[in-house]
């Protein structure tokens, strides 16, 4: 994904601009280095909303945008109509919850086909199906739970109920028991009573009125959930990409301006050749004095020159036969710019001449100039200090340098800290916890010392903590409502992650893992929590039980059942709820 990068028209008048609050505060953020992503962060905004409102700032004249537009956001439905070959369908492009779904009714077998989330060897099963039919079954079971009632029928979520009931009539005799009537099914059989099971429960649901608003209710609360889970777990990868965005901004201020060349990003070394030419300086060449006084003279026509039309070709052709210099790269202006911020001293090679015998070597071609009647070019070298001498000048040079160099870095950072301050306090006034902690978090990371900053993060964290457990437990009861027990007790686990004292989601989770009947020793690790908050409820230590029978544990459950009885006393309910914990223990195939 290409992420653009916004900068602001000159002279464009702000006041009489149509924005919205949020609009104005995005422009407020936009500095010419930022990319939309950045600004997403920053503002606390979503990427899609943040790139809408950067093209309607375009639009209204008030910023350009760079890079390319591949950076955009992809029209919805866009994928599936690209596999389908046709037009997108906004509709069934997105469920309820906003989020994109898998292609709908009969289309989701075909797609699952390229992605299959079962053993191949299950097709090897001998059964009386073919194999086609083998795949489409296979593929719709193992997806049933990534579906939704909308995405399994086939309609999109503002279908009626007149096509929510044809959509389930198109689909439902494909695996309705009956049409497989005296065949050997094998394990395919619970497979086909699963699928047609859900997608009656779909249609039941989706024709009622009050649970169709429910099961609304419910994707959009799910939906909230993944996104707010998402937002506070990328907050490192946002912190690792602010950091290198600093440290990029600060090192191009210091760069030197010749080594970036019209494309962003390029050094001059990379440009085309008829610019490099065009750059370049003039050719010069050592001259001997009688060679320079011979060529002062003119020169006598040729008769070979005559017949080409004066001297002007031949000389042209010398010209440009003549050797040009290279443009100088961007590695020798660094390597100059080193040599005047240490005194112009670079440590020889090895193997070249020092100093003393440059200085020798001058001298002796200066004397045989003199005696021999031929001239020579003059080399005079200027004396070297001293491998490693860095002079006062230089070192003071360095230490400026770096000293800008900190000072830039520095502020960098604290225009980035100030920026996610000023979004977490906005996205608090609008009760958005999981974007006020996310932008909270990468201020404080930029500044570990300041000590408000970092109250303001943690309580931040915990209010997103608080509201994310909140959604999740109502997911969590509507699934338990629904026999879905594992998603509920995935659910109300998450509920515990930001509950840690909550003693009926540790009891929650015990219950619905027992309900799976699965996993038995992590029903007893909650379910033994929920007692240690409340050790006097008898719910709780009859659930502990319950789970301590399950797991084989015949002697604490017994031990728990008794301190159960003592804590229900004469309370019929209570006693009641005992006895009914035995003789579901017994089911379990344990005798308590």
């Amino acid at each position: 994904m290409t992420f653009r990068v916004p900068r602001l028209k000159p002279g464009y008048d702000l006041k009489s601009l149509p924005l919205k609050p949020a609009e104005a505060f995005l422009l407020s953020r936009i500095d010419g280095v930022l990319t939309d992503r950045d600004l997403s962060l920053i503002t606390g905004m979503s990427h899609g909303d943040t790139v809408e409102a950067l093209r309607r700032l375009r639009d209204l004249g008030a910023i350009t945008l760079d890079g390319d537009a591949a950076g955009q956001p992809p029209l919805r439905g866009a994928s599936e109509a690209g596999r389908r070959g046709g037009a997108a369908d906004p509709e069934r492009a997105m469920s309820s919850g906003g989020e994109p779904v898998p292609p709908l009714g009969r289309d989701a077998l075909h797609q699952a086909e390229s992605l299959p989330l079962y053993d191949p060897a299950e097709l090897d099963e001998p059964v009386e199906l073919t194999p086609e039919r083998k795949r489409r079954i296979l593929d719709l079971y193992y997806r049933l739970e990534d579906l939704s009632y909308y995405a399994l029928l086939g309609v999109s979520d503002q279908a009626d109920k007149k096509q929510i009931k044809s959509a389930y009539y198109l689909l439902a005799p494909e695996f309705h028991p009956d049409t497989y009537f005296r065949k050997q099914l094998g394990s395919y059989k619970q497979k086909i009573e699963a699928i047609f099971t859900r997608i009656t429960l779909a249609q039941d649901t989706l024709t009622s009125k009050q649970r169709r608003a429910e099961y609304d209710g419910y994707l959009e609360q799910t939906h909230k959930n993944r996104a707010m889970a998402a937002l506070i777990e990328q907050t490192p990868r946002d912190i690792a990409t602010i950091t290198t965005a600093v440290d990029a901004s600060v090192r191009a201020a210091f760069a030197d301006p010749r080594d970036v060349a019209a494309s962003p990003g390029r050094y001059s070394s990379d440009r085309a050749p008829a610019e490099q030419a065009a750059a370049r300086p003039p050719a010069t060449e050592p001259v001997a004095p009688a060679a320079s006084a011979r060529a002062a003279a003119p020169a006598p026509p040729s008769d070979e020159a005559s017949s080409v039309g004066g001297g002007g070709a031949p000389a042209r052709a010398a010209a440009a036969s003549a050797p040009v210099a290279p443009a100088p790269s961007a590695k020798d202006r660094r390597e100059t710019f080193a040599r005047k911020l240490t005194g112009g001293l670079r440590r020889a090679p090895a193997g070249a001449p020092s100093a003393a015998t440059s200085t020798a070597t001058a001298a002796t071609s200066v004397a045989a100039s003199v005696a021999a009647p031929v001239p020579t070019t003059v080399v005079v070298t200027t004396p070297r200090a001293p491998a490693g001498f860095r002079s006062p000048e230089s070192m003071r040079a360095v230490e400026s340098l770096k000293a800008r160099y900190d000072a830039a870095r520095g502020e960098a950072l604290r225009n980035q800290i100030a920026r996610h301050a000023d979004a977490a306090r906005i996205a608090l006034e609008r009760n958005d916890y999981a974007a006020a902690a996310n932008a909270y978090r990468i201020a404080a990371s930029l500044a570990p010392d300041d000590v408000a900053l970092q109250k303001a993060s943690a309580d931040a964290q915990r209010l997103a903590a608080v509201t994310l457990a909140d959604g999740y437990l109502k997911q969590a009861q509507y699934e338990a409502q629904n026999g879905r027990w594992f998603d509920a007790a995935l659910s109300y686990a998450k509920v515990c992650n930001g509950r840690p004292d909550d003693a009926g989601a540790h009891e929650r989770v015990a219950h619905a893992t027992l309900q799976t009947g699965e996993n038995t020793r992590r029903a007893v690790e909650f379910a033994r929590r929920a007692v240690e908050l409340v050790p006097s409820s008898v719910e709780y230590r009859l659930t502990l039980a319950l789970a301590y029978s399950a797991a084989a544990l015949a002697k604490s459950a017994n031990g728990e059942f008794d301190r159960a009885a003592e804590l229900a006393g004469n309370d019929p309910r209570l006693r009641g709820l005992v006895a009914q914990a035995r003789e579901q223990a017994k089911r379990y195939g344990k005798q308590v």
